[in-house]
């Protein structure tokens, strides 16, 4: 069925939108949102999934994922916008439109959630660790294994810091140039109260949330004490080198 509610879930990576996703399905009310529109470079989504076309994946994951509320939601990260968008571009139906207004087209006029991290150290060590663990979401009761056993890196957090800002800068722009008014999650709230989230989003949306309702969540959160750890180096030695850039400014000023 098409989706009479849709939303795209905002983001960039390490923000919690695993966890949020499984929130929401658990309401049964918020369709079964996910991140069906990775792209990577050279790969189509239709090969991915050996679907017919690409406007035959669309259309499966559209009718697959819109639960009987008629609600459908999407997890985007700001990474991979562009290339998406071009893969749209390709469906005739679509090729004529850009931006905001594609997405609009697609998805039936959505709503944004705009998922979000406070503590960007966190996140950037989050994303630091799953890139050399390979986890990069943790099911309630599972135990996964890592690949490898990380490594405290600074130079690959302060650049997953640096890559966090911008991203985030960008759905920023993408919000005002459009006229855009997000509902904004930030992630450590989310944590701390799942319904309150589930709540927020529902009343968002326009989609009942009955006080019965179960929040029931697949995922959980990854953080470690390694994860506190590495938030703590990080941001000793960054202290340190700022300290010492500014010694070396002030000389080079007198």
């Amino acid at each position: 069925m098409e989706p009479v509610t849709s939303y795209i879930i905002a983001s960039v990576q390490r923000s919690g939108t695993h966890l949020l996703c499984s929130i929401l399905r658990s309401t049964e009310v918020a369709g079964s949102p996910g991140e069906f529109f990775l792209c990577r470079p050279g790969e189509t989504w239709e090969e991915r999934s050996g679907t017919s076309s690409r406007a035959a994946y669309l259309e499966h994951v559209l009718q697959q994922n819109t639960t009987s509320s008629g609600a459908f939601g999407a997890v985007v990260m700001w990474s991979y916008l562009d290339r998406m968008l071009q893969l749209l571009q390709d469906i005739p139906a679509y090729r004529n439109l850009a931006g905001s207004r594609l997405l609009a087209a697609v998805f039936h006029d959505p709503k944004y959630i705009w998922m979000r991290r406070r503590n960007r150290v966190e996140q950037a060590v989050s994303w630091a660790m799953a890139c050399q663990t390979g986890v990069w979401a943790k099911k309630r009761g599972a135990n996964p294994k890592p690949r490898a056993m990380p490594r405290f890196d600074f130079k690959a957090i302060d650049e997953w810091c640096k890559r966090v800002a911008e991203h985030e800068t960008g759905w920023e722009n993408y919000f005002r140039e459009n006229q855009i008014e997000p509902l904004v999650l930030f992630y450590e709230d989310v944590v701390e109260s799942k319904r309150a989230a589930a709540k927020r989003v529902l009343e968002f949306l326009g989609l009942p949330f009955s006080p019965t309702i179960e929040i029931a969540p697949s995922f959980q959160k990854q953080a470690t004490p390694i994860s506190n750890k590495w938030a703590a180096a990080y941001l000793k030695e960054k202290r340190k080198k700022t300290r010492k850039l500014a010694r070396i400014l002030r000389r080079i000023r007198i």
